[in-house]
């Protein structure tokens, strides 16, 4: 159940049963010619609504901005700085515990390196404060433990073969043809000013080897890994 389609009554009686609350943070970022600006967006709040009614839960309204940093050069990569994202998602988190939320499940459908410092450093900053329990993670890492088992290549990354695959089973009329395949041309810990030259035609994988099937067998995988976590850490 989405928080925002809910009326203030509606909200509190719900909030009486303490359920799970997911907080879907996406993104809004270049994925190649063949993927939508919102595919971090998409697959998050994807993923959270699935968990959600498995689990009794809500999904909180997403936050479609991150930080980037690989791509931050490429036109349609929209993004705050790491401040920004920090404060944004400490706030957010903030009213949700002042509203009786206690548990809380992050999942982010970007997954850089500043970009979840940023979100750790919010997750951080409120348990300080607060006894509630918060889960942080992004679905893309899931991904990435389960792809071998389900025939994905190694090199396979931003834009290629998962997440076309993820966003065919969801969303198939973003997708664009044709897929074709990318690299990512690693810069061996060299800092540049121009890092969008690592990704030569902005995503790195066989998307054309993308399936809907696969993508729907990615998805279920990764929410019943999710919902079994949750169950556990969560105690619900």
């Amino acid at each position: 159940m989405r928080i925002e389609r809910m009326t203030t009554e509606e909200l509190r009686k719900a909030l009486t049963r303490d359920p799970v609350v997911f907080l879907p943070i996406g993104a809004t970022e270049a994925h190649g010619p063949h993927l939508p600006l919102g595919t971090d967006s998409l697959q998050p709040e994807a993923m959270a609504d699935m968990l959600a009614d498995r689990l009794g839960g809500m999904v909180a309204p997403p936050i479609r901005y991150g930080h980037h940093s690989s791509t931050r050069n490429m036109v349609g990569t929209l993004g705050v700085n790491s401040d920004t994202l920090r404060y944004l998602v400490r706030d957010v988190l903030e009213s949700l515990v002042s509203e009786g939320t206690t548990k809380i499940v992050i999942l982010s459908g970007h997954a850089g390196h500043v970009h979840m410092a940023a979100l750790k450093v919010a997750v951080s900053e409120l348990l300080e404060e607060y006894d509630v329990k918060v889960m942080l993670l992004t679905d893309y890492d899931i991904a990435r433990e389960i792809q071998g088992e389900l025939g994905v290549p190694e090199d396979d990354g931003h834009g290629g073969m998962v997440e076309t695959a993820r966003v065919m089973a969801l969303a198939p009329e973003l997708v664009r043809e044709p897929r074709g395949s990318g690299e990512f041309v690693d810069q061996r810990y060299m800092m540049i000013p121009n890092p969008e030259i690592c990704y030569p035609r902005g995503f790195a994988g066989r998307a054309d080897l993308a399936t809907p099937e696969l993508g729907r067998r990615i998805n279920e995988r990764i929410a019943d890994i999710i919902e079994s976590i949750v169950r556990e850490r969560m105690g619900v």
